[in-house]
Protein backbone atom coordinates (compact mmCIF):
# COMPACT_ATOMS: atom_id res chain seq x y z
CA UNK A 1 0.00 0.00 0.00
CA UNK A 2 1.76 3.18 -1.03
CA UNK A 3 0.10 5.83 1.62
CA UNK A 4 1.65 8.68 0.92
CA UNK A 5 4.13 9.76 -1.94
CA UNK A 6 6.58 12.88 -2.70
CA UNK A 7 4.57 15.82 -4.28
CA UNK A 8 4.33 17.16 -7.83
CA UNK A 9 3.29 14.31 -9.33
CA UNK A 10 2.88 13.88 -13.04
CA UNK A 11 0.05 11.58 -12.58
CA UNK A 12 -2.44 11.55 -9.43
CA UNK A 13 -2.18 8.13 -9.45
CA UNK A 14 1.18 7.58 -9.93
CA UNK A 15 3.33 6.06 -7.51
CA UNK A 16 6.55 7.81 -5.92
CA UNK A 17 9.66 5.53 -6.42
CA UNK A 18 11.23 5.85 -2.94
CA UNK A 19 14.83 7.07 -3.08
CA UNK A 20 17.72 7.16 -0.48
CA UNK A 21 19.25 10.36 0.49
CA UNK A 22 22.31 11.09 -1.36
CA UNK A 23 22.93 14.76 -0.38
CA UNK A 24 26.36 14.90 0.46
CA UNK A 25 27.69 11.36 -0.69
CA UNK A 26 29.85 10.53 -3.53
CA UNK A 27 29.09 7.59 -5.75
CA UNK A 28 31.15 4.34 -6.02
CA UNK A 29 32.49 5.01 -9.25
CA UNK A 30 33.65 8.35 -8.45
CA UNK A 31 35.34 7.48 -4.91
CA UNK A 32 37.38 4.80 -7.05
CA UNK A 33 38.24 7.32 -9.51
CA UNK A 34 39.32 9.76 -6.79
CA UNK A 35 41.33 7.02 -5.28
CA UNK A 36 42.61 6.19 -8.33
CA UNK A 37 43.99 9.89 -9.13
CA UNK A 38 45.76 9.91 -5.62
CA UNK A 39 47.24 6.85 -5.88
CA UNK A 40 48.95 8.56 -9.37
CA UNK A 41 49.51 11.50 -8.39
CA UNK A 42 51.35 10.43 -4.86
CA UNK A 43 53.69 8.38 -7.38
CA UNK A 44 54.24 11.21 -9.78
CA UNK A 45 54.98 13.35 -6.07
CA UNK A 46 57.23 10.43 -5.17
CA UNK A 47 59.07 10.54 -8.74
CA UNK A 48 59.15 14.16 -8.70
CA UNK A 49 61.06 14.15 -5.59
CA UNK A 50 63.36 11.57 -6.92
CA UNK A 51 63.88 13.05 -10.18
CA UNK A 52 64.81 16.69 -8.20
CA UNK A 53 67.07 15.25 -6.16
CA UNK A 54 68.77 13.42 -8.84
CA UNK A 55 68.72 16.06 -11.32
CA UNK A 56 69.98 17.95 -7.96
CA UNK A 57 73.31 16.06 -7.48
CA UNK A 58 73.51 15.78 -11.61
CA UNK A 59 73.80 19.30 -11.58
CA UNK A 60 76.38 19.72 -9.06
CA UNK A 61 78.56 17.01 -10.64
CA UNK A 62 78.19 19.16 -14.10
CA UNK A 63 78.94 22.19 -12.70
CA UNK A 64 82.38 21.08 -10.53
CA UNK A 65 83.34 19.50 -13.56
CA UNK A 66 83.21 22.52 -15.89
CA UNK A 67 84.19 24.97 -13.19
CA UNK A 68 87.33 22.62 -13.05
CA UNK A 69 87.59 22.42 -16.71
CA UNK A 70 87.40 25.92 -17.12
CA UNK A 71 89.70 26.63 -14.52
CA UNK A 72 92.81 24.40 -16.30
CA UNK A 73 91.77 26.23 -19.55
CA UNK A 74 91.82 29.38 -18.01
CA UNK A 75 95.50 28.77 -16.53
CA UNK A 76 96.54 27.76 -19.43
CA UNK A 77 95.43 30.42 -21.47
CA UNK A 78 97.24 33.07 -19.07
CA UNK A 79 100.67 31.01 -18.59
CA UNK A 80 100.69 30.78 -22.84
CA UNK A 81 99.91 34.70 -22.66
CA UNK A 82 102.03 35.04 -19.84
CA UNK A 83 105.01 33.96 -21.83
CA UNK A 84 104.59 35.66 -24.79
CA UNK A 85 105.45 39.11 -23.95
CA UNK A 86 104.35 41.12 -26.26
CA UNK A 87 100.55 39.96 -26.01
CA UNK A 88 100.33 40.57 -22.51
CA UNK A 89 100.75 44.13 -22.07
CA UNK A 90 97.46 44.57 -19.63
CA UNK A 91 95.39 42.70 -17.90
CA UNK A 92 92.44 43.33 -20.21
CA UNK A 93 93.91 41.51 -23.05
CA UNK A 94 93.32 38.33 -20.99
CA UNK A 95 89.39 38.52 -21.71
CA UNK A 96 89.70 38.40 -25.07
CA UNK A 97 92.03 35.10 -24.89
CA UNK A 98 89.50 33.29 -22.37
CA UNK A 99 87.29 31.37 -24.61
CA UNK A 100 83.64 30.51 -23.36
CA UNK A 101 83.01 27.88 -21.22
CA UNK A 102 79.78 25.81 -20.79
CA UNK A 103 78.19 26.53 -17.62
CA UNK A 104 81.15 29.00 -16.18
CA UNK A 105 81.29 33.12 -16.33
CA UNK A 106 85.40 34.06 -16.44
CA UNK A 107 85.22 37.22 -14.80
CA UNK A 108 88.59 39.58 -15.18
CA UNK A 109 89.40 41.66 -11.91
CA UNK A 110 92.22 44.48 -11.78
CA UNK A 111 94.31 44.61 -9.44
CA UNK A 112 91.91 46.28 -6.37
CA UNK A 113 89.78 43.33 -7.36
CA UNK A 114 87.21 45.24 -9.45
CA UNK A 115 85.64 43.94 -12.61
CA UNK A 116 86.82 45.20 -15.65
CA UNK A 117 85.42 42.25 -18.21
CA UNK A 118 83.06 39.37 -18.36
CA UNK A 119 82.33 36.11 -20.25
CA UNK A 120 79.42 34.35 -19.76
CA UNK A 121 78.82 30.89 -20.46
CA UNK A 122 78.34 29.31 -23.89
CA UNK A 123 75.21 31.70 -25.39
CA UNK A 124 74.44 29.10 -27.82
CA UNK A 125 73.97 26.81 -25.13
CA UNK A 126 71.65 29.04 -23.35
CA UNK A 127 69.55 29.89 -26.30
CA UNK A 128 68.65 25.99 -26.23
CA UNK A 129 66.51 26.27 -23.16
CA UNK A 130 63.15 26.93 -23.75
CA UNK A 131 62.61 29.42 -21.05
CA UNK A 132 64.19 30.51 -17.56
CA UNK A 133 63.31 28.06 -14.71
CA UNK A 134 61.66 29.67 -12.16
CA UNK A 135 62.96 30.73 -8.99
CA UNK A 136 61.48 28.33 -6.54
CA UNK A 137 62.54 25.38 -8.87
CA UNK A 138 66.10 26.78 -9.34
CA UNK A 139 66.51 27.35 -5.51
CA UNK A 140 65.65 23.09 -5.31
CA UNK A 141 68.44 22.41 -8.40
CA UNK A 142 71.07 25.08 -7.76
CA UNK A 143 74.34 24.10 -6.01
CA UNK A 144 75.84 26.04 -3.94
CA UNK A 145 78.13 28.99 -5.17
CA UNK A 146 81.52 27.95 -6.06
CA UNK A 147 84.17 29.76 -7.67
CA UNK A 148 87.63 29.55 -8.71
CA UNK A 149 89.98 32.90 -8.66
CA UNK A 150 93.83 32.62 -11.28
CA UNK A 151 96.01 35.22 -10.53
CA UNK A 152 97.65 37.43 -13.67
CA UNK A 153 101.27 38.24 -13.38
CA UNK A 154 102.59 40.97 -15.98
CA UNK A 155 106.53 41.44 -15.76
CA UNK A 156 106.65 39.62 -12.66
CA UNK A 157 103.74 41.95 -11.13
CA UNK A 158 100.70 41.71 -10.22
CA UNK A 159 98.42 42.65 -12.31
CA UNK A 160 94.72 41.53 -11.67
CA UNK A 161 93.27 37.91 -11.63
CA UNK A 162 91.11 35.87 -13.85
CA UNK A 163 88.11 34.71 -11.53
CA UNK A 164 85.99 31.57 -12.64
CA UNK A 165 82.06 31.04 -11.74
CA UNK A 166 79.92 28.11 -11.63
CA UNK A 167 76.72 29.01 -13.98
CA UNK A 168 73.83 26.49 -13.67
CA UNK A 169 71.28 28.37 -15.04
CA UNK A 170 71.21 26.48 -18.61
CA UNK A 171 71.79 23.23 -16.54
CA UNK A 172 68.80 24.24 -14.55
CA UNK A 173 66.54 25.21 -17.62
CA UNK A 174 67.61 22.15 -19.40
CA UNK A 175 66.08 20.28 -15.87
CA UNK A 176 63.01 22.11 -16.25
CA UNK A 177 62.17 21.60 -19.34
CA UNK A 178 62.44 18.34 -19.18
CA UNK A 179 60.48 17.69 -16.33
CA UNK A 180 57.92 20.29 -17.32
CA UNK A 181 57.12 18.03 -20.14
CA UNK A 182 57.18 14.69 -18.48
CA UNK A 183 54.63 16.89 -16.27
CA UNK A 184 52.25 17.73 -19.08
CA UNK A 185 52.81 14.04 -20.67
CA UNK A 186 51.91 12.65 -17.19
CA UNK A 187 48.64 14.93 -16.75
CA UNK A 188 47.48 13.91 -20.89
CA UNK A 189 48.19 10.31 -20.02
CA UNK A 190 46.43 9.84 -16.86
CA UNK A 191 43.44 12.17 -18.06
CA UNK A 192 43.09 9.88 -20.53
CA UNK A 193 43.33 6.64 -18.92
CA UNK A 194 40.98 8.01 -15.91
CA UNK A 195 38.68 8.64 -18.83
CA UNK A 196 38.72 5.07 -20.33
CA UNK A 197 39.03 4.07 -16.67
CA UNK A 198 36.05 5.83 -15.91
CA UNK A 199 33.95 4.07 -19.08
CA UNK A 200 35.06 0.79 -18.16
CA UNK A 201 34.27 0.68 -14.72
CA UNK A 202 30.72 2.33 -15.07
CA UNK A 203 30.43 -0.93 -17.44
CA UNK A 204 31.44 -2.86 -14.56
CA UNK A 205 29.54 -1.00 -11.70
CA UNK A 206 26.58 -0.78 -14.04
CA UNK A 207 24.56 -3.69 -12.87
CA UNK A 208 24.67 -2.30 -9.31
CA UNK A 209 22.75 0.87 -10.89
CA UNK A 210 20.42 -1.91 -11.92
CA UNK A 211 20.01 -3.27 -8.45
CA UNK A 212 19.22 -0.32 -6.74
CA UNK A 213 16.34 0.44 -9.41
CA UNK A 214 15.45 -3.07 -8.57
CA UNK A 215 15.76 -2.68 -4.83
CA UNK A 216 13.46 0.56 -5.13
CA UNK A 217 10.93 -1.51 -7.28
CA UNK A 218 10.60 -4.14 -4.50
CA UNK A 219 10.07 -1.37 -1.96
CA UNK A 220 6.80 0.36 -3.94
CA UNK A 221 5.76 -3.15 -4.88
CA UNK A 222 6.92 -4.46 -7.90
CA UNK A 223 8.11 -7.40 -7.07
CA UNK A 224 7.93 -9.06 -10.67
CA UNK A 225 11.77 -7.11 -11.22
CA UNK A 226 13.78 -9.64 -12.35
CA UNK A 227 17.32 -8.59 -13.14
CA UNK A 228 19.89 -9.83 -16.02
CA UNK A 229 22.70 -11.69 -14.72
CA UNK A 230 25.82 -9.97 -14.83
CA UNK A 231 28.85 -11.00 -15.81
CA UNK A 232 31.09 -10.51 -12.83
CA UNK A 233 31.20 -13.45 -10.56
CA UNK A 234 30.48 -11.39 -7.05
CA UNK A 235 27.44 -9.00 -8.64
CA UNK A 236 26.00 -12.51 -10.81
CA UNK A 237 25.81 -13.74 -6.79
CA UNK A 238 24.12 -10.74 -5.53
CA UNK A 239 21.35 -10.41 -8.64
CA UNK A 240 20.96 -14.58 -8.13
CA UNK A 241 20.05 -13.43 -4.59
CA UNK A 242 18.01 -10.47 -5.20
CA UNK A 243 15.93 -12.45 -8.06
CA UNK A 244 15.11 -15.08 -5.52
CA UNK A 245 14.07 -12.53 -2.90
CA UNK A 246 12.10 -11.11 -5.44
CA UNK A 247 9.98 -14.49 -6.29
CA UNK A 248 10.05 -15.44 -2.45
CA UNK A 249 8.17 -11.84 -1.74
CA UNK A 250 5.82 -12.06 -5.05
CA UNK A 251 4.96 -15.73 -3.61
CA UNK A 252 4.68 -14.31 0.32
CA UNK A 253 2.33 -11.85 -1.66
CA UNK A 254 0.45 -13.61 -3.27
CA UNK A 255 -0.24 -15.69 -0.39
CA UNK A 256 -1.06 -12.47 2.36
CA UNK A 257 -3.19 -11.28 -0.55
CA UNK A 258 -5.19 -14.37 -0.91
CA UNK A 259 -5.44 -14.37 2.59
CA UNK A 260 -6.42 -10.62 3.20
CA UNK A 261 -9.28 -11.39 0.35
CA UNK A 262 -10.72 -14.27 1.98
CA UNK A 263 -10.69 -11.89 5.38
CA UNK A 264 -12.30 -8.84 4.18
CA UNK A 265 -15.03 -11.47 2.00
CA UNK A 266 -15.82 -13.17 5.27
CA UNK A 267 -16.25 -9.51 7.23
CA UNK A 268 -18.15 -8.47 4.30
CA UNK A 269 -20.53 -11.61 4.81
CA UNK A 270 -20.47 -11.14 8.69
CA UNK A 271 -21.37 -7.70 8.46
CA UNK A 272 -23.95 -8.43 5.65
CA UNK A 273 -25.22 -10.85 7.66
CA UNK A 274 -25.11 -8.79 10.69
CA UNK A 275 -26.57 -5.36 9.11
CA UNK A 276 -29.56 -8.05 7.24
CA UNK A 277 -30.72 -9.32 11.28
CA UNK A 278 -30.72 -6.04 12.42
CA UNK A 279 -32.66 -4.66 9.42
CA UNK A 280 -35.27 -7.87 9.21
CA UNK A 281 -35.10 -8.34 13.02
CA UNK A 282 -34.41 -5.17 15.30
CA UNK A 283 -35.67 -3.00 12.68
CA UNK A 284 -39.44 -4.49 12.61
CA UNK A 285 -39.36 -4.71 16.30
CA UNK A 286 -38.66 -0.97 16.51
CA UNK A 287 -40.81 -0.01 14.36
CA UNK A 288 -43.75 -2.35 16.37
CA UNK A 289 -42.41 -1.10 19.60
CA UNK A 290 -42.70 2.80 18.27
CA UNK A 291 -46.53 2.28 17.13
CA UNK A 292 -47.65 0.47 20.34
CA UNK A 293 -46.07 3.27 22.21
CA UNK A 294 -47.70 5.89 20.14
CA UNK A 295 -51.01 3.59 19.63
CA UNK A 296 -51.26 3.34 23.98
CA UNK A 297 -50.03 7.35 23.80
CA UNK A 298 -53.57 8.43 21.48
CA UNK A 299 -55.76 5.89 23.88
CA UNK A 300 -54.56 7.34 26.99
CA UNK A 301 -54.77 10.84 25.95
CA UNK A 302 -58.16 10.27 24.57
CA UNK A 303 -59.47 7.95 27.39
CA UNK A 304 -62.53 9.53 30.18
CA UNK A 305 -59.82 9.18 32.70
CA UNK A 306 -56.57 11.79 33.09
CA UNK A 307 -53.68 10.10 32.55
CA UNK A 308 -51.05 10.60 35.81
CA UNK A 309 -48.40 13.17 34.92
CA UNK A 310 -45.73 10.60 36.34
CA UNK A 311 -46.97 7.80 33.45
CA UNK A 312 -47.09 10.46 30.88
CA UNK A 313 -43.16 11.51 31.84
CA UNK A 314 -42.71 7.57 31.20
CA UNK A 315 -44.60 7.09 28.19
CA UNK A 316 -42.46 10.19 26.35
CA UNK A 317 -39.62 8.83 28.10
CA UNK A 318 -39.89 5.17 26.66
CA UNK A 319 -40.93 6.87 23.06
CA UNK A 320 -37.89 8.92 23.04
CA UNK A 321 -35.74 5.54 23.62
CA UNK A 322 -37.72 3.58 20.58
CA UNK A 323 -36.62 6.88 18.70
CA UNK A 324 -33.15 7.08 20.02
CA UNK A 325 -32.55 3.30 19.37
CA UNK A 326 -34.27 3.78 15.91
CA UNK A 327 -31.81 5.85 14.86
CA UNK A 328 -28.98 4.35 16.45
CA UNK A 329 -30.21 0.99 14.24
CA UNK A 330 -30.47 3.05 11.11
CA UNK A 331 -26.58 4.37 11.66
CA UNK A 332 -25.45 1.05 12.48
CA UNK A 333 -26.96 0.22 9.47
CA UNK A 334 -24.92 2.83 7.68
CA UNK A 335 -21.43 1.44 8.85
CA UNK A 336 -21.65 -2.13 8.25
CA UNK A 337 -23.40 -2.07 4.85
CA UNK A 338 -25.30 0.43 3.03
CA UNK A 339 -28.47 -1.57 2.24
CA UNK A 340 -29.02 0.04 -0.86
CA UNK A 341 -25.50 -1.46 -2.18
CA UNK A 342 -25.83 -4.39 -4.34
CA UNK A 343 -29.33 -3.97 -4.80
CA UNK A 344 -29.27 -0.31 -6.92
CA UNK A 345 -26.12 0.77 -9.26
CA UNK A 346 -22.85 1.61 -7.71
CA UNK A 347 -23.06 5.25 -9.11
CA UNK A 348 -26.15 5.81 -7.74
CA UNK A 349 -25.92 4.50 -4.45
CA UNK A 350 -22.56 6.82 -4.08
CA UNK A 351 -25.01 9.26 -5.31
CA UNK A 352 -27.25 8.91 -2.17
CA UNK A 353 -24.30 8.88 0.13
CA UNK A 354 -22.93 12.56 -1.50
CA UNK A 355 -26.90 13.56 -1.40
CA UNK A 356 -26.39 12.56 2.73
CA UNK A 357 -23.15 14.52 2.99
CA UNK A 358 -25.22 17.78 1.72
CA UNK A 359 -28.21 17.19 3.61
CA UNK A 360 -25.98 17.33 6.91
CA UNK A 361 -23.71 19.78 5.52
CA UNK A 362 -25.43 22.48 3.44
CA UNK A 363 -22.97 25.01 4.21
CA UNK A 364 -20.44 23.75 1.61
CA UNK A 365 -20.53 22.70 -1.92
CA UNK A 366 -19.92 18.79 -2.48
CA UNK A 367 -19.86 17.45 -6.11
CA UNK A 368 -20.01 13.64 -7.48
CA UNK A 369 -18.79 12.77 -11.05
CA UNK A 370 -19.00 9.05 -11.95
CA UNK A 371 -18.01 7.77 -15.08
CA UNK A 372 -18.26 4.58 -16.92
CA UNK A 373 -19.09 2.89 -13.65
CA UNK A 374 -20.54 -0.70 -13.97
CA UNK A 375 -23.71 -1.22 -11.60
CA UNK A 376 -21.44 -3.51 -9.78
CA UNK A 377 -17.84 -4.80 -8.78
CA UNK A 378 -18.32 -7.63 -6.28
CA UNK A 379 -19.18 -6.75 -2.85
CA UNK A 380 -15.47 -6.17 -1.64
CA UNK A 381 -14.80 -3.78 -4.54
CA UNK A 382 -18.21 -1.95 -4.22
CA UNK A 383 -18.04 -1.29 -0.43
CA UNK A 384 -14.29 -0.62 -0.79
CA UNK A 385 -15.38 2.25 -2.88
CA UNK A 386 -17.95 3.47 -1.08
CA UNK A 387 -16.09 3.95 2.08
CA UNK A 388 -13.51 5.54 0.40
CA UNK A 389 -15.64 8.17 -0.96
CA UNK A 390 -17.47 8.13 2.58
CA UNK A 391 -13.74 8.72 4.63
CA UNK A 392 -12.26 10.99 2.02
CA UNK A 393 -15.59 13.63 2.27
CA UNK A 394 -15.34 13.02 6.02
CA UNK A 395 -11.76 13.98 5.86
CA UNK A 396 -12.17 16.84 3.95
CA UNK A 397 -15.21 18.35 6.09
CA UNK A 398 -13.20 17.23 9.43
CA UNK A 399 -10.07 18.36 8.39
CA UNK A 400 -9.94 21.17 5.58
CA UNK A 401 -11.16 24.65 5.96
CA UNK A 402 -12.89 24.48 2.68
CA UNK A 403 -15.86 25.23 0.78
CA UNK A 404 -16.18 22.87 -2.03
CA UNK A 405 -15.02 19.12 -2.65
CA UNK A 406 -15.32 17.13 -5.23
CA UNK A 407 -15.35 14.22 -5.77
CA UNK A 408 -14.73 11.66 -9.23
CA UNK A 409 -15.07 8.01 -9.39
CA UNK A 410 -14.56 6.79 -13.13
CA UNK A 411 -12.93 2.53 -14.31
CA UNK A 412 -10.06 3.60 -15.72
CA UNK A 413 -6.34 2.09 -15.51
CA UNK A 414 -3.77 1.73 -12.32
CA UNK A 415 -0.22 2.31 -13.09
CA UNK A 416 0.28 -0.95 -13.98
CA UNK A 417 -2.49 -0.60 -17.03
CA UNK A 418 -4.70 -3.39 -15.03
CA UNK A 419 -8.80 -1.98 -14.73
CA UNK A 420 -9.13 -0.22 -11.64
CA UNK A 421 -11.40 1.94 -10.08
CA UNK A 422 -9.99 5.14 -9.46
CA UNK A 423 -11.08 7.54 -7.34
CA UNK A 424 -10.14 11.39 -6.07
CA UNK A 425 -11.23 14.07 -3.37
CA UNK A 426 -10.39 17.26 -4.10
CA UNK A 427 -10.92 20.17 -2.09
CA UNK A 428 -10.16 23.70 -2.01
CA UNK A 429 -8.98 24.09 1.83
CA UNK A 430 -5.65 25.00 2.94
CA UNK A 431 -3.70 21.77 2.61
CA UNK A 432 -2.02 19.10 4.97
CA UNK A 433 1.60 18.71 6.22
CA UNK A 434 3.75 16.09 4.13
CA UNK A 435 3.69 13.42 5.04
CA UNK A 436 0.70 13.24 6.16
CA UNK A 437 -0.92 11.73 9.16
CA UNK A 438 -2.85 8.73 8.71
CA UNK A 439 -5.79 8.82 11.06
CA UNK A 440 -7.90 5.59 12.31
CA UNK A 441 -9.96 6.01 9.18
CA UNK A 442 -7.11 6.30 6.79
CA UNK A 443 -5.39 3.09 8.24
CA UNK A 444 -8.82 0.92 8.29
CA UNK A 445 -9.00 2.01 4.53
CA UNK A 446 -5.68 1.12 3.34
CA UNK A 447 -5.97 -2.29 5.36
CA UNK A 448 -9.13 -2.38 2.69
CA UNK A 449 -7.25 -1.43 -0.14
CA UNK A 450 -3.94 -3.67 0.58
CA UNK A 451 -6.24 -6.58 0.65
CA UNK A 452 -7.43 -5.53 -2.82
CA UNK A 453 -4.03 -4.68 -4.08
CA UNK A 454 -4.63 -1.35 -4.59
CA UNK A 455 -3.25 1.92 -2.58
CA UNK A 456 -4.25 5.77 -1.42
CA UNK A 457 -2.15 8.73 -1.84
CA UNK A 458 -3.29 11.78 -0.22
CA UNK A 459 -1.06 14.86 -0.44
CA UNK A 460 -1.23 18.95 -2.13
CA UNK A 461 -2.24 20.54 -4.84
CA UNK A 462 -2.30 23.66 -6.29
CA UNK A 463 -6.10 24.02 -5.32
CA UNK A 464 -5.69 22.28 -1.69
CA UNK A 465 -5.38 18.47 -1.49
CA UNK A 466 -6.50 15.60 -2.72
CA UNK A 467 -6.94 11.77 -1.96
CA UNK A 468 -6.05 9.23 -4.55
CA UNK A 469 -7.30 6.13 -4.26
CA UNK A 470 -7.11 3.20 -6.95
CA UNK A 471 -9.18 0.05 -6.40
CA UNK A 472 -7.73 -2.77 -8.64
CA UNK A 473 -10.42 -5.09 -10.38
CA UNK A 474 -7.67 -7.64 -12.31
CA UNK A 475 -7.95 -10.76 -9.77
CA UNK A 476 -12.23 -9.52 -8.70
CA UNK A 477 -13.44 -12.20 -11.15
CA UNK A 478 -10.83 -14.99 -10.05
CA UNK A 479 -11.82 -14.29 -6.26
CA UNK A 480 -15.55 -13.31 -6.13
CA UNK A 481 -16.37 -17.14 -5.33
CA UNK A 482 -13.00 -18.62 -3.62
CA UNK A 483 -14.77 -17.55 0.10
CA UNK A 484 -17.99 -19.77 -1.02
CA UNK A 485 -16.58 -22.71 -2.26
CA UNK A 486 -13.77 -23.04 0.85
Amino acid sequence: MTAMAAPGLRHPFERALARTAVAGRVSLRTRILLLLATVNLACAAAAAVVTLLNAREATRVEIASSLDTASRLVRETVTRLERDMGRLRTISDVQGAVPPVRHARIVVRDALGAAIASREADASLKERASADAPRWFASLIEPAPSSISIPVLIRGERAGSVVVYGDAADEIAEVWEDIFSLALLFVVLNALALAVFAVLLGRVLSPLAKLADGMTDLRVGRLDRRLETPRSRELASIVERFNALGQALAAERATNGRMSWRMVTIQDDERRQIAKELHDELGPCLFGLRSNLASLERELLSGPHPVAPAAAERLDAMTELAERLSGMNRRLLGRLRPMALGAAPLAEVLAGLIADFKRHHPERRIELVTRELADSYGEAVDLTVYRAVQEGVTNAIRHAACARIAVTVELGRDERGASAVLIRILDDGGGVTEPAPAGFGLIGLGERLRALGGSFHLHNVPAGAALDVVVPLSHVQNNRLEPQSA
